[in-house]
């Protein structure tokens, strides 16, 4: 059966008027990256790649395998250079940090070593600050290849250390616990019940403080009804055998959350074992 013109005509103006939208809608698209490229420029940013797109929260693995896609020009190089000494990013800054660029990690992922060489880092350009609990932040106060350059001289100051617990591996108890169910639980003691926020009959002048309250019960251990312990006897085959399942690698104590951090740290042994040969062969000198 046949189209009559009449439907021909509808398609025609249907199929004209997408066509239309859709070229309207590239040109805009086009129109918006360049007025950001200018207002970039502007501020003193380096041009944003076209890989770039903010994201909120991204793996370890994944930010070091394409960093042009979640992270400003000005943090990249000082972000790999950390990266190459096994210290993992928190959090940097974006192009809405105007005359700034900085980097946060998890403060107690750093070694002591590390946590020393970032006490000590001070001068007029370099900025610390703390943004979330248990991180710290530290940056300078430009951007641009300047920024970039002076974050990357910042970042070279830090020592190569061994990959984080939490972040890249965890104990066999908690492992056993946490991914495969090994334990009991028991009534807590210590349980005090605490009413949200928004559930309690608090005035308008103490809704600050009864949230401070609040977000401090909820972190500890007086917000859980029930408790857990290890249970040994619910163990059933090798932590080896149970990391595989979970695509996790089990050594010597640790079960690394995945090949990546695995491999990260077995980097780091072997910076250590090369330290020490060099040592040794002064000494024998």
């Amino acid at each position: 059966m046949g189209i009559n013109n009449e439907d021909n005509l509808e398609m025609h103006d249907e199929f004209d008027g997408r066509e239309r939208w859709e070229k309207l809608s590239s040109e805009e698209i086009e129109r918006q990256r360049i007025d950001k490229a200018k207002e970039l420029e502007s501020k003193g940013f380096l041009p944003e790649n076209d890989e770039y797109a903010e994201e909120i929260s991204v793996s370890q693995e994944t930010v070091e395998s394409n960093p042009r896609q979640f992270i400003i020009e000005e943090c990249i190089p000082a972000c790999q250079e950390l990266w190459s000494k096994n210290i993992y990013t928190f959090m940097v800054s974006d192009h809405l940090n105007e005359g700034q660029c900085w980097i946060e990690i998890v403060y107690d992922s750093l070694s002591d070593e590390n946590k020393e060489i970032f006490m000590q880092l001070e001068s007029e350009d370099i900025i610390k600050f703390s943004y979330h609990s248990g991180c710290v932040n530290f940056g300078v106060k430009c951007v641009g290849i300047e920024g970039q350059q002076k974050l990357l001289e910042l970042a070279k100051m830090f020592k190569m250390q061994d990959v984080p617990k939490e972040q890249a591996w965890i104990s066999e108890e908690e492992f056993l616990m946490d991914y495969c169910g090994c334990y009991d639980e028991y009534d807590n003691p210590n349980y005090t019940p605490m009413l949200p926020p928004w559930e309690a009959d608090i005035k308008a002048d103490e809704i600050s403080d009864y949230m401070e309250k609040y977000n401090r019960w909820e972190l500890s251990e007086e917000s859980h009804q029930k408790l857990r312990k290890f249970a040994p006897h619910k163990v059933k085959k090798p932590i080896s055998e149970y990391a595989s399942e979970h695509g996790m690698l089990y050594e010597d104590g640790r079960v690394y959350l995945s090949k990546f951090h695995y491999q990260k740290h077995q980097n780091y042994l072997h910076y250590m074992n090369n330290i020490s040969e060099q040592e040794e062969t002064h000494h024998i000198r």
